[in-house]
């Protein structure tokens, strides 16, 4: 299992209205299409994973559209294996999946993040936020902070995705 490639095909974001409510953002990455591919070596081939992630900012803040592809080489038997769970019931073993889906998220999160600052959304990510509270004895500080991430992994007719939520609870506490 190698990557050979990875590119969008399209970018969109776009920023409808101004809140000052609580905004919640919900991504999502799924798997639209898997294509197998031969190459020169004939014990390995190539599968093209194309996909699509989005941001939605509710109440009706914005979104964020991203598609592309991902290109992964493999041997010819598990090639052949993963097209042909695709093409059956649109699945993919899910120790390929995790890492094909992990390996989509490092990419998208941070070009949405990027996007996002253009058109004047929150980042689709949550950050961290630190509070710090002094003690009473004056002694120093801690901070911490801590993310809480929600995963549901949903199968449509045609494609699989997972969807994650990200919420950010900061506690600072002096010693």
């Amino acid at each position: 299992m190698t990557t050979v490639g990875f590119r969008f095909t399209k970018m969109s974001a776009e920023r409808k209205n101004v809140s000052e409510q609580n905004i919640r953002i919900e991504n999502n990455v799924g798997i639209i299409k898997v294509e197998e591919a031969d190459v020169a070596d004939p014990k390995k081939s190539l599968i093209r994973f194309d996909f699509n992630f989005s941001c939605k900012y509710e109440p009706e803040l914005g979104s964020i559209e991203l598609e592309g592809e991902l290109v992964e080489m493999y041997d010819k038997q598990l090639s052949s294996s993963i097209t042909a769970g695709w093409q059956k019931d649109k699945k993919v073993h899910p120790e390929i999946m995790t890492r094909i889906l992990n390996n989509i998220l490092a990419k998208a999160n941070i070009e949405a993040i990027i996007l996002s600052r253009e058109v004047g959304l929150p980042s689709p990510i949550a950050m961290p936020k630190v509070e710090v509270k002094l003690r009473e004895n004056g002694a120093t500080s801690e901070a911490k902070a801590e993310i809480k991430e929600t995963k549901a992994e949903v199968k449509t007719e045609n494609k699989t995705e997972v969807k994650t939520e990200h919420k950010v609870e900061s506690k600072a506490k002096k010693k």
